[in-house]
């Protein structure tokens, strides 16, 4: 933000602007909040002004009243602004370049459009190439850190549940609510993966880096399904508090195997291991144990799913490898 913030401010200076705020506001607003929206963010910015000064100036040829010309411009600026929007917020670009352009009234509203305009330009262009070469650094890299956070809290959470059926503290319980917002968290990085995408196309430097992130993608959403069924087993421990010290050992290797699973390692000694502790749960526990042990089951399911799919993939890329 910083740097593209002040070359928009330095380069509309050059232009002979005596205080380009508009070209260093492209910057801020546009690089602010996910890494991976900002090009995107830049071009409806960019929009959105263009089309706010369009109907400023329309606006202002209404003899309405000031108060009348606010409301129907904001409203019609609004309206743009929903089908110009950032993500899945509305571009509220239109809505203020109208309010700017009433404000300073009719007499000056065509030179300050044009001022807003060409400043804003500018600072789009300098926000765009700052988006493509230096923002975000690396989308690989950024999806990397969100399972790797995934990852430890997914194992974190699963500790703690293992804990407590070894032991009966209560600990899930006094827990619920981290695991609560961890598992939507989760499921918020899944959605953020068309985001990663739409970087990585807009992004000449980035996009060699495909395969990468179609192999983060695959662990991420995994790791959603996974805190899914970490949730619902947490809930139910939580709600039917047990001593069982076979199933906290198969949710202990099950933790094990998740964080091979999601390292991107070969998870099948240790899936194999978790199947035969859970099958002995199984055999020789009922009631509530039988209910968190056929959740656990799920989980394993997709992890068995989830290791035969790396399989396959792997042994694709070996097959059309030039000999």
């Amino acid at each position: 933000m910083t740097v593209a913030a002040s070359l928009g401010w330095w380069l509309a200076s050059l232009a002979g602007a005596s205080r380009p705020i508009f070209a260093s506001f492209v910057g801020l607003t546009a690089m602010s909040g996910d890494p991976f929206g900002s090009f995107g963010a830049t071009l409806a910015r960019i929009l959105g002004v263009f089309a706010g000064v369009g109907i400023g100036i329309a606006v202002l040829q209404l003899d309405l009243g000031l108060l009348w010309l606010v409301a129907i411009g904001v409203l019609i600026g609004t309206l743009v602004g929903v089908a110009l929007r950032v993500g899945d917020r509305v571009n509220v670009q239109p809505a203020i370049s109208v309010l700017f352009l009433v404000g300073v009234g009719r007499s000056s509203a065509f030179d300050a459009g044009v001022v807003r305009v060409w400043e804003t330009a500018i600072g789009a262009g300098v926000t765009l190439i700052v988006a493509v070469f230096l923002w975000p650094p690396h989308p690989v890299n950024e999806l990397r850190v969100r399972r790797d956070r995934l990852r430890r809290e997914l194992a974190d959470d699963l500790a703690v549940v293992a804990e407590d059926l070894a032991t009966g503290s209560g600990a899930t319980a006094a827990r619920m609510d981290d695991i609560r917002a961890h598992s939507l968290d989760a499921v918020r990085e899944v959605f953020a993966l068309d985001q990663a995408r739409r970087a990585l196309r807009l992004n000449p430097l980035r996009r060699r880096h495909a395969a990468e992130v179609d192999e983060l993608e695959g662990s991420i959403q995994l790791a959603a399904r996974l805190y899914r069924h970490a949730r619902s087993i947490a809930r139910d421990v939580a709600d039917r508090p047990m001593q069982n010290e076979g199933l906290a050992a198969a949710t202990r290797e099950i933790g094990e195997a998740i964080g091979l699973a999601l390292r991107g390692e070969d998870a099948t000694a240790a899936i194999a291991a978790a199947e035969d502790r859970l099958a002995e749960v199984e055999r020789a526990d009922g009631g509530a144990a039988l209910v968190v042990a056929t959740v656990l089951r799920q989980v394993l399911a997709d992890l068995e799913e989830a290791r035969r799919q790396r399989d396959v993939v792997y042994s694709e890329s070996k097959t059309y490898l030039p000999r």
